[in-house]
């Protein structure tokens, strides 16, 4: 087998799992349902299967193990929380989603060898955000119902929340710089790679995500900071952000719209302008390709040119610290953060009001009353909505540290770091040595971790998989001895395990709820409600649909929805008093909730 073909065959579990990340934002359109997200999982673990029966896998090192061995511990954790989680259903889920990660860790870990495979990884995570903002782009310009694909004049398409979609762009943006950079790569690829880097900063200035504003500023200055490849960097990346920051106004208009018509008419012209502008850049990567190859820098010229860009650097700051002091009432944008967001500026980058501080102050209470076990996984969306001053109702608190302390306490919070810290240490110590790869990690994983810290990226699993196949990416640098067949074989088992009894049966059981095989569909996952209320809707009559949503209350008793609907349940029965008892305790879970204030006075008197 020739190298070329080995390498391929090296990239090529990488490639499949950045490809899954794609499918998971296109056709899933970036669903946290495991029901849709459980298939890839599988896949993930059928790929690790493949790879250790065919002997191809390497040994992982001892940070690498120990960080593996913290992933495994958390999701223990967060299973182990379903006894006192409110949704014990979505704990376990959580749990399912960690080892998901954990797999597509080890894709990379087990199979990367030299430089070349770790490059070509990278170049498969940015093709996977390039070709989604390119696609996003051919939608948005030919395709139909284009309003449908904007919530609050911010794309929304193919995932619905904006800051996700955002966020699958980014994560791919340093890969894509640092591929378009590489000297030695071959020119239409690093073309290809500026023309993807310019469609993904397009892709998500459409989105308009200031969670995505944030975390890019902060990613730039670690990499510039810790990469040695600098100014090797720097053209690539002020082409593609000065691209993309000249077509500002069309990229934003939809924002602006005055009605429907114009919306659409907007958003075909956004669509147009990230293809033109991905042209645009796929241009001028090739003309910077060929000029790069033939010019050579000495050592002066590389101080001069050092010196220059740490200039232009420091002008950047201080224009950008000038406008925002000049122009933006910092007093007024604080005041607006801690209340609704309003549409009165002309992108919504320009406002700052959001329902994140209610949301945070939420969650450092539930870990102020719930320090060490935290109040299970996956429970803030039930303790927001009891304790919310906001309308708004998340399912997390739009912050992974902030989601692990208030869900898991300190034990949860501990083994995260302990997961994350450690293959930290291969991304740094790489970019310092010049490794391409890592560099690239570095940049989407600071870009992640920011971005996650303000937002619920972690739960996404578009938006999670690239960011753990660039940690593994990473740490698949230097030379690694095989996996012995004794450690094949209990990995292995292992994986088969996950797979079978952890990945299939709930996903099964969410296939036969939809078909109507309720039974089954209980058997296969005795956590879930969704069979109950599935039984329910199908009830012949109004007093039999009363049982089903009783087990369901019993299974998830703090669930305000499924309170309301035995309430309605009971209502259409004729048991009025039953559907007070059961709306007043829906109040008390929800008390903000005007649907249940119109229920109970709606009711019959009785």
């Amino acid at each position: 087998m020739s190298n070329k073909v080995e390498t391929a065959a090296r990239v090529l579990p990488t490639a499949a799992l950045s490809a899954a990340a794609w499918a998971l934002a296109w056709l899933t359109t970036g669903s946290i349902d495991s029901a849709d997200w459980l298939p890839y999982a599988a896949l993930a673990g059928l790929l690790l299967l493949v790879l250790l029966f065919t002997g191809a896998a390497a040994r992982p090192r001892r940070l690498e193990l120990w960080a593996l061995g913290a992933l495994a511990a958390l999701a223990g954790w967060e299973a182990l929380s379903l006894s006192w989680s409110a949704v014990p259903s979505l704990a376990r889920d959580e749990a399912l989603l960690t080892l998901f990660y954990a797999f597509a860790l080890l894709a990379p870990l087990l199979t990367l060898r030299g430089e070349a495979d770790r490059l070509l990884a990278v170049g498969a995570v940015a093709a996977e955000a390039a070709l989604l903002a390119v696609a996003a782009g051919l939608e948005l310009r030919f395709g139909g119902n284009q309003a449908d694909h904007f919530y609050a004049g911010r794309l929304s398409f193919p995932i619905s929340y904006p800051n996700a979609q955002a966020a699958v762009f980014l994560i791919g943006f340093w890969p894509a710089i640092v591929c378009a950079a590489h000297r030695r790569a071959p020119v239409l690829l690093r073309a290809l790679a500026l023309g993807g880097a310019a469609a993904i900063a397009a892709g998500w200035l459409t989105a308009q995500s200031k969670g995505g504003v944030l975390a890019i500023a902060v990613s730039a200055v670690v990499l510039f900071a810790v990469s040695p490849l600098r100014l090797r960097l720097l053209p690539p990346a002020l082409m593609a952000a000065g691209l993309t920051a000249a077509a500002y106004r069309p990229l934003t208009a939809p924002f602006r719209a005055a009605d429907e018509g114009a919306l659409v008419a907007d958003v075909r012209n956004t669509g147009a302008t990230i293809l033109v502008l991905a042209a645009i850049a796929l241009v001028a990567g090739a003309l910077y390709a060929f000029a790069d190859r033939r010019l050579e820098l000495g050592r002066r010229a590389m101080r001069l040119a050092g010196v220059a860009a740490a200039l232009l650097a420091a002008v950047v700051v201080v224009a950008g610290v000038t406008i925002v002091l000049s122009r933006v009432d910092l007093g007024a944008e604080w005041r607006a953060f801690k209340n609704a967001p309003t549409n009165s500026a002309s992108s919504h980058l320009l406002q700052l009001g959001s329902y994140r501080y209610d949301i945070w102050r939420v969650a450092l209470k539930e870990f102020e009353h719930h320090p060490l076990a935290g109040i299970g996984s996956r429970g803030f969306g039930a303790a927001y909505l009891e304790h919310r001053s906001s309308p708004d109702t998340p399912v997390r608190a739009h912050s992974f540290e902030l989601d692990a302390l208030s869900e898991l306490g300190i034990i949860g919070f501990a083994l995260l770091a302990a997961a994350l810290v450690p293959l930290l240490v291969p991304v740094v110590s790489g970019t310092r040595a010049l490794d391409p790869a890592a560099t690239a990690a570095l940049g989407g994983a600071a870009y992640w971790l920011a971005h996650g810290s303000v937002d619920w990226l972690w739960t996404v699993p578009a938006c999670g998989l690239p960011f753990f196949l660039l940690l593994g990416i990473a740490g698949s640098r230097g030379a690694r001895a095989p996996l012995s067949r004794r450690a094949t074989v209990a990995a292995a088992a292992v994986v088969a395990a996950v797979v079978v009894a952890l990945f299939v049966p709930p996903w099964l059981s969410a296939r036969l709820t939809v078909r109507g095989q309720i039974a089954w569909a209980k058997r296969l996952d005795p956590l879930a409600v969704e069979p109950y209320v599935a039984a329910s809707a199908r009830a012949p009559t109004p007093r039999a649909a009363i049982p089903p949503l009783l087990d369901a209350v019993r299974k998830e008793p703090r669930v305000v929805e499924l309170r309301f609907a035995l309430a309605q349940a009971y209502e259409r029965a004729g048991k009025v008093r039953a559907a007070r008892r059961e709306l007043l305790q829906a109040k008390r879970l929800d008390p903000r909730e005007p649907r249940i204030d119109e229920a109970l006075r709606s009711l019959p008197r009785g």
